[in-house]
């Protein structure tokens, strides 16, 4: 009896342990790392079927993003010429509030083009070689840069040490969420602290923050909180989505949460090969 429960209790492990590794593929599925491995197809007849059918819906999906991604770059690029011309045309026109408007539009128009192309390509590794970088200097030149423009950017508190990144792409990441702190927030602070063994970057602002159930979709390309796109606050709703884009590219993350005090931190955090 012995026996026989334990080929029962075998027979079963070795059916469902395929079952097993086809939810956590499910749970930690993420289309924008391509080229990840498949599953096992292996073991019984339906089991491997599903399999067969979650790893042709992977890459259906991963197929999907990436013709979307260069629908946007390719329309993003074409859109350059003639609004080229459209801007030199206005340029030959004489002075006048009309002529005004017409300018704010195309630069309106312009930062929409110039944002999709960004986005399509910070879907994909730039190239660019990891290189080691003192993490104190290389915030605080972020920061400057902003302040010499006469913008609140503030660093609160930065750890000594160095980290192995991307650094052109960890400057744009930073950038985009600084932008969106000063956006939205008037004013931005950057902090840089070890955690559980990795790097944590965090800008802050004091702005209204976003409604908890909306932050996983502000990552979103295009999502705007405030639909009417007005040039107060100006942008296209790609920043977020850039930045999520490029931490992926450098084996990070970002998160979002809104601070018990009021106001928006965006967390960077970055692998612990320092």
């Amino acid at each position: 009896m012995l026996l026989l429960l334990l080929c029962a209790f075998y027979a079963v492990r070795q059916t469902t342990r395929p079952l097993a590794y086809l939810a956590a593929a499910a749970d930690t599925l993420d289309p924008n790392k391509a080229g990840g491995p498949a599953i096992s197809e292996a073991g019984p007849r339906e089991v491997a079927h599903a399999a067969r059918a979650f790893n042709a819906m992977r890459e259906r999906i991963v197929h999907y993003l990436e013709e979307r991604v260069q629908i946007l770059a390719a329309i993003s690029h074409d859109l350059q010429t003639p609004i080229t011309r459209m801007r030199l045309r206005a340029d030959m026109t004489d002075d006048s509030p009309e002529k005004d408007k017409l300018a704010n539009d195309l630069a309106e128009i312009e930062r929409l083009v110039q944002d999709g192309i960004a986005y399509a390509r910070s879907s994909h590794s730039n190239g660019e070689k990891t290189s080691r970088i003192d993490l104190s200097s290389f915030i605080d030149s972020i920061a400057y840069d902003y302040q010499d423009t006469g913008k609140p950017v503030t660093v609160l508190g930065i750890v000594r040490g160095t980290a192995s990144t991307k650094p052109h792409a960890l400057r744009r990441i930073l950038t985009n969420l600084i932008d969106n702190a000063l956006k939205y927030g008037g004013e931005a602070e950057l902090s840089v602290e070890w955690r559980d063994g990795g790097i944590v970057i965090s800008v802050l602002d004091h702005g209204p923050g976003i409604p908890d159930d909306k932050l996983e979709a502000a990552m979103q390309p295009f999502f705007r909180l405030e639909q009417s796109r007005n040039r107060e606050t100006g942008g296209t709703g790609l920043g977020l989505a850039i930045a999520q884009q490029l931490v992926a590219t450098i084996g990070g993350s970002i998160a979002l949460r809104n601070r018990p005090e009021g106001g928006l931190v965006a967390e960077v955090v970055l692998p612990s090969r320092t």
